[in-house]
């Protein structure tokens, strides 16, 4: 049962820590927006990864505010590859099944989302 407990206090520990990262890119974007002034409201243009990137280091609020949203949307998958992780360790192979099964849904809605924007 100790074990249990020390489990969902590291998958508690992951979602705790994406949400927090993904909270301080976030607002540090919607302070940019207000220091550099927002000419554009969010637009809904491509925007690529590397783009995003480079736009952290250019202090862009709006690859800020993506990269905060970009992580926020990376932190179930974080948790769910955690918990596979401990099942494999477990050797349960139901939950293995399971976790498998919800990261190949999360990715093909990843690539639909993507595919038709």
């Amino acid at each position: 049962m100790e074990n249990k407990r020390d489990i969902n206090i590291v998958i508690s520990n992951i979602i705790k820590t994406g949400v927090l990262i993904s909270s301080f890119f976030i607002i540090t974007g919607i302070i940019l927006s207000f220091i550099n002034g927002a000419e554009n409201i969010l637009t809904t243009d491509r925007y690529t990864f590397s783009e995003m990137i480079a736009g952290l280091f250019s202090l862009n609020y709006y690859s800020y505010l993506m990269f905060g949203i970009f992580l926020l949307i990376l932190t179930p998958v974080l948790r769910i590859l955690g918990l596979l992780y401990v099942y494999i360790m477990e050797k349960d192979s139901n939950f293995i099944r399971i976790c498998i099964l919800v990261l190949v849904i999360l990715t093909i809605s990843l690539f639909l989302g993507v595919t038709h924007g």
